[in-house]
């Protein structure tokens, strides 16, 4: 059999070829553009998630939101009906009467307004930046290990 000029014989215990110089370092440039790739698809689903998320609270804070309305109209009207009792018959206790009536319409005022700064942390995609910032960092002391 007559061997090819520039191919390796390959024999028992033989390595091969070396590889050329630079190629180590392409390779890693592969590995590395292969990460990324894998990692920006992952960022991409985490994002699309957190949007869903976000958009399910949006609609829950816009729900409640709809359910603080006639609250706040209500609290509003109690609010003038006990200054207007409270100038109207100053001798009477009346006006506890209707500061029980305003409590029991800002207390359900608060635990909405509880509910949606709950709901609205979703709007942060904090987990997204999480995400992001562990890439950035992997990329940077990629980028300081290859100099």
């Amino acid at each position: 059999m007559s061997e090819v000029p520039g191919e390796t014989n390959l024999k028992s215990g033989d390595p091969g070829r070396s590889p050329e110089p630079g190629e180590e370092e392409v390779q890693a440039w592969i590995d590395w553009f292969k990460h990324a790739a894998s990692a920006g698809s992952d960022l991409a689903k985490l994002a699309k998630m957190e949007l869903n998320l976000a958009l399910g609270d949006t609609k829950r804070i816009v729900l409640l939101a709809l359910v603080a309305l006639p609250l706040v109209v209500l609290a509003w009207m109690g609010l003038s009906v006990m200054v207007a009792w409270s100038v109207y018959l100053p001798s009477q206790s009346v006006a506890g009467a209707i500061a029980a009536f305003i409590a029991v319409q800002v207390i359900p005022l608060l635990l909405i307004a509880q509910s949606i700064k709950r709901y609205r942390q979703s709007w942060s995609f904090a987990a997204t930046r999480e995400h992001l910032k562990a890439f950035k960092e992997g990329a940077e002391s990629a980028a300081k290990t290859t100099d």
